[in-house]
């Protein structure tokens, strides 16, 4: 009589098994991320109020992705986010496209370096998977530029600062901004894109 199967303690050797361990990596990732919502609630606050800015400088504390969930989290659904970016990492646009699934992002607007292709095909096929399957604009260019805009709750959230969508967050500033006319300003300049 068999008291168990090796390929139960050991579920990493399946598919079934990788899909597990990803989710267990991708929970801790969460898990981890929210310790930095913490850390932004208490720098900030409150989330500012319209015509109101915050100039914010931080040390390893949290990344751009960071004032995306914090919205999420203090304001409520994002109608829609734009964001330009020289870089975003895998599991950072997993748990925007997470947040998407959830119904708390509606529309995806995104500008990023196109030498993503290249640095980290990985990560590109991943953003052409979801122009297929989401509603996800991408725009290719030569990018250095690193805004984040959030359409929530009658609010213009304008995220500005040194910080990408990845992990690495060293000394960073940022800048942000709860107004219209930025808002706007920030949204042709980032839409109106020669490709």
């Amino acid at each position: 009589m068999k008291l168990f199967n090796v390929n139960e303690l050991v579920p990493s050797r399946t598919t079934e098994g990788k899909e597990e361990k990803a989710m267990l990596h991708s929970s801790k990732f969460e898990s981890k991320h929210l310790s930095k919502i913490a850390s932004l609630k208490q720098l900030i606050g409150n989330l500012p109020e319209s015509g109101e800015a915050y100039f914010l400088y931080t040390l390893k504390s949290f990344n751009a992705f960071t004032f995306i969930t914090y919205v999420i989290k203090h304001c409520g659904e994002i109608d829609h986010l734009t964001f330009s970016t020289y870089s975003i990492n895998e599991r950072i646009l997993s748990s925007l496209l997470r947040w998407y699934d959830k119904g708390s992002i509606k529309k995806i607007s995104m500008s990023i370096s196109d030498s993503i292709k290249h640095r980290m095909p990985k990560v590109y096929d991943l953003i052409e998977l979801q122009k297929r399957e989401r509603d996800f604009e991408v725009k290719y260019c030569w990018n250095h530029s690193k805004i984040t805009l959030i359409a929530s709750q009658g609010n213009y959230f304008v995220i500005e600062g040194s910080g990408n969508f990845s992990e690495n967050a060293m000394h960073e500033q940022y800048v942000f901004i709860n107004d219209k006319g930025v808002y706007m300003f920030r949204m042709s300049c980032i839409m109106s894109i020669e490709l």
